[in-house]
């Protein structure tokens, strides 16, 4: 039985095609290129490689379709060492696809077909959270939707509620007087139970209700990733949190466990007003962001190789080695997932905030090198390898 402290990720997985191709070879409707590659997709499923190839313990709760993309997937992870606790076959969707085209000068599209990967259930979280991790990476993208039937007078009707077409045929009456009522519900639930729950909860006088001129109905869809991130706050679970466009709708204000969280200096100006390049300015942004978010530590992202951590009263500023940052500061100017992955997994290990921050940048530059990054990712004992030839000390 492992004693490692455990990381728990819940994400989508999806099969990428990356091309390269060149606008001056188009020809009609067809434009070539040369090289391609597959490669695992999502920022969840990023991070769980990267911790799991930094030898850290992780459980990664993902869905595949029953199809070949899945296959390979499902072994790639197991190879990196990810357990395989929580990877689920769904056999009612495809694999999630993307496919990335890079075109000169390093511009990229991405174009994404979620498949199996937003389909989660509430049973599949609470499940999830049976491993008793000591780390949550809040989900990086939504993974589902619980459906919830409301019913309103009609005045009260949101505008963004269902078309009237719908919605008589959503009207409580129906749903009391028959069972097939068409909507999905998951594997192991039955309509007739499901109709059942949602009679005892209404009104007693729901039968009274004769037509849509005294109420209206509307399908309410909650985020599952918010109700995994609630879940872990409420089972007091730490929490690593990057911020984004998307995990800024979580309700950040009233979370008790932020462990640790990461925010791009852009990011921060947008929140704060003050740009981190200097670090008086750095502070400000911090000390006003704390106000707002409350974290045991806030690690600011500064471009591609360097990262501002303070902790309320205490602040570090961690730099890339410069024999690593000679080798790749010209690849772009923002770190990968990768750099969450390993941040969390030595984070586990060490408890030392400062080593996992270098360690992370290390990682994160090393695996923005080459086109087909996760190919060249290293192995814990090939990292370590690496820094004893570079001269490389984490502890400095």
């Amino acid at each position: 039985m492992s004693l490692k402290r455990k990381l728990l990720v819940i994400g989508g997985s999806y099969m990428n095609l990356q091309m390269k191709i060149s606008p001056k070879n188009q020809e009609g409707a067809v434009t070539s290129g040369g090289e391609y590659r597959y490669h695992p997709y999502g920022s969840s499923a990023i991070a769980a490689i990267a911790a799991a190839k930094m030898g850290g313990e992780c459980v990664f709760a993902t869905r595949f379709g029953d199809d070949m993309n899945g296959k390979r997937l499902y072994e790639y992870y197991k190879d990196c060492g990810i357990s395989k606790r929580l990877m689920r076959k769904d056999e009612s969707a495809q694999t999630g696809m993307c496919i990335t085209v890079y075109g000169d000068h390093g511009a990229y599209e991405s174009y994404l077909s979620e498949g199996a990967s937003i389909r989660f259930g509430r049973e599949e979280i609470d499940e999830a959270f049976t491993v008793t991790p000591d780390l949550f990476l809040a989900p990086l993208e939504e993974i589902g939707y619980e459906e919830h039937m409301v019913v309103v007078p009609a005045e009260q009707t949101p505008e963004d509620a269902i078309d009237e077409a719908t919605a008589q045929a959503l009207m409580p009456e129906l749903m009391i007087e028959t069972s097939d009522f068409p909507v999905s519900h998951p594997a192991d639930i039955s309509v007739e139970d499901e109709t059942k729950e949602q009679s005892e909860e209404a009104p007693a006088d729901l039968e009274k209700i004769i037509s849509s001129e005294t109420v209206s109905s509307y399908i309410e869809q909650k985020s599952l990733a918010r109700y995994a991130v609630e879940l872990a706050d409420a089972q007091n679970i730490d929490l690593l949190i990057p911020y984004t466009p998307f995990t800024a709708k979580y309700p950040l204000n009233v979370l008790k466990n932020i462990k640790m969280l990461v925010i791009s200096d852009e990011m921060l100006y947008e929140l704060t007003g003050f740009f981190p390049n200097e670090k008086e300015k750095a502070l400000r942004a911090l000390v006003a962001l704390s106000r707002q978010i409350k974290a045991k530590y806030y690690i600011v992202q500064q471009g591609d190789d360097s990262v501002f951590v303070y902790d309320g009263n205490r602040y570090e500023i961690v730099s890339a080695p410069e024999v690593l940052r000679g080798e790749t500061r010209r690849i772009g100017a923002n770190m990968q997932d990768t750099f969450i992955g390993a941040l969390a997994a030595e984070y586990l290990e060490t408890k030392n905030i400062i080593r996992a921050c270098r360690l992370a940048i290390v990682v994160s530059m090393l695996t923005r090198a080459k086109f087909g990054n996760l190919e060249k990712m290293m192995s814990r004992a090939e990292l370590e390898q690496y820094l004893t030839e570079k001269e490389i000390d984490l502890n400095k």
